[in-house]
């Protein structure tokens, strides 16, 4: 049995057609495979949808799946669902190229029906979908991060309180853009000690000393910067979350919109 992790190696063929879906295809389009997770789902058509995945080695790949919204007569809908694994086939001229894919194949390999018991852990594992789509790149190889968010889904679908899990994806994600925050020093003049606001603009931890010249920021408690700094004894739990969220928010210039069923807006200003 292959472990859902580990991705089958792409690869283009040669045959003159395709008929997985129904579909026949030029020679010249290469098909290439992987093991991936559903991420969006977009209507296209009346039987057509624009699907998202991230592909453990390919990254973020986007296919129009003919087919794959409703059934007709003369072919059968493959049902894909959101938060789901499996093994991934699509079409396209070449491997990195900037129109849509032609989803050829997919094969489903897991659910992770723990996320569907609670709506709680539904929202966040949505979450998660939705930051993941919109802070990655097309064709761009993260396989680190395709791990992490295996990883968060197992968590956050055995999780009592979910808000942890999806901290923990928080950090991986914005390490993998190259977005992480410092929270050890100031970025204005690099003390370590009086840390007591974060600014996305810079990039961080603004001391008291400094925070007076900064307009964008936001004032944080001493649990939530032991938690974010890695501190194991910290129980803090929204106020990390809300920090990222803030920052991933300045990243994408709105906020996601299912911050607010993670985590409300009027819990989200705490400060811990």
């Amino acid at each position: 049995m292959i472990h859902p992790l580990t991705p089958r190696i792409s690869q283009t063929t040669n045959q003159p057609t395709s008929r997985r879906l129904g579909f026949s295809y030029h020679t010249r389009m290469a098909v290439f495979t992987d093991t991936a997770i559903v991420l969006n789902r977009i209507d296209f058509s009346e039987t057509s949808q624009i699907l998202v995945f991230m592909s453990k080695e390919h990254g973020k790949v986007r296919a129009i799946g003919k087919g794959t919204k409703r059934s007709t007569k003369k072919r059968f809908a493959v049902g894909i669902d959101l938060l789901e694994v499996g093994y991934l086939s699509w079409s396209s001229k070449h491997e990195r190229s900037e129109t849509l894919a032609t989803l050829t194949e997919w094969k489903q390999i897991r659910m992770f029906g723990g996320l569907r018991e609670k709506l709680s852990r539904l929202y966040s594992a949505q979450y998660v979908a939705e930051i993941t789509a919109r802070m990655t790149e097309d064709w761009d190889p993260h396989p680190e991060l395709y791990d992490a968010l295996f990883a968060s889904l197992l968590d956050i679908g055995n999780a009592e309180e979910p808000v942890d899990a999806v901290v923990q994806y928080q950090l991986a994600l914005l390490n993998a853009t190259g977005s992480l925050p410092r929270f050890d020093a100031c970025q204005r003049c690099q003390r370590s000690n009086d840390l007591s606001h974060f600014s996305s603009f810079e990039g961080g931890m603004i001391c008291r000393h400094c925070e007076a010249g900064q307009v964008e920021k936001r004032e944080i408690g001493g649990e939530t910067l032991r938690r974010l700094q890695g501190a194991t004894s910290s129980t803090a739990r929204i106020g990390p979350f809300s920090v990222l969220n803030y920052h991933i928010s300045h990243q994408l210039g709105r906020e996601p919109m299912l911050a607010q069923k993670v985590v409300p807006s009027s819990k989200q200003r705490l400060v811990e």
